[in-house]
């Protein structure tokens, strides 16, 4: 048994471990619970080991890609980055062109989805409330207000989490032959879904632009996600639609045959917080 005497901090925690060695394991000798302490010590050391080297402060993987405003230096971006204490960021912010991307230096916009193509006027986008429970599914806004970030004026409509979860339902496949695009659209043409039991076609599908995202290796297309928020056109933005569209060309395309205007394009990236225009 183990007496009770005054010790300092660093001395009762190694008299409680041998304590407890000791009581778990009676014919344990001092050699044998000496070993063990040091084991524990090195699992505690080893942990403390990784997490330092995991956490550098300031690096960053960075998936980042860029919609370009018009009439302006700056552009929106939507970013994925892990990495750093706090493990994972994502969201959009807005940057002048001619700077470098960094997660230290952007202010992130408290925005889910753009609402259209953004302009030098103004930017409208949607943000995800919380769901009220007690007032069931709504597919209005429930609030709306304004903001400016870099001199570009931002108009936010704020939807219940719920609703916009509820109008997202049904994620769809798809490899396209054709695209045209216009100055407010993408229209894509002979579609198959390939992950479809049936093999499911569709002549065209056109989505308005604003929440595009072309994926890009080596300049050439790899895929296109649509994230097709629509809103009704009586006064209400009544949500209609939050579907989400993954797109592949069935040949091979360029990802300069897209403009840069109402469409996020994949940016190279490298660690610490940078990337390459």
């Amino acid at each position: 048994m183990c007496s009770s005497v005054n010790l300092n901090p660093k001395t009762k925690v190694i008299a409680l471990l041998i304590c407890y060695f000791s009581y778990t394991s009676p014919l344990c000798t001092i050699l044998e619970i000496i070993s063990k302490l040091k084991n524990i010590i090195k699992i505690v050391c080893y942990g403390f080991f990784i997490i330092l080297c995991g956490c550098k402060p300031g690096e960053w993987d960075i998936t980042l890609f860029e919609q370009k405003i018009a009439g302006t230096s700056k552009a929106i971006y939507k970013y994925n980055a892990w990495g750093g204490r706090d493990s994972h960021l994502f969201g959009y912010a807005i940057l002048d062109t001619t700077q470098k991307f960094t997660i230290a230096g952007i202010n992130k916009l408290p925005i889910n989805k753009l609402n259209g193509i953004p302009s030098k006027f103004c930017i409208n986008a949607i943000e995800r409330n919380w769901p009220d429970k007690e007032n069931g599914i709504s597919f209005k806004p429930i609030d709306s207000y304004e903001l400016a970030d870099h001199g570009l004026n931002i108009s936010i409509l704020k939807y219940q989490r719920n609703g916009l979860r509820e109008k997202g339902k049904g994620t769809i496949w798809f490899d396209y032959s054709e695209f045209k695009e216009t100055r407010d659209s993408l229209e894509f043409y002979d579609l198959c879904n390939s992950k479809s039991v049936h093999h499911s076609r569709l002549d065209t599908l056109k989505v308005k632009k604003g929440n595009i995202i072309i994926g890009i290796a080596n300049n050439l297309v790899t895929e296109i996600i649509v994230e097709n928020l629509e809103l009704s056109n009586d006064g209400t933005n009544t949500l209609i639609s939050n579907r989400t569209y993954f797109l592949k060309p069935k040949k091979t395309t360029k990802s300069d045959e897209f403009s840069d205007y109402g469409i996020f394009k994949q940016k190279s990236t490298v660690p610490n917080n940078g990337y390459k225009p």
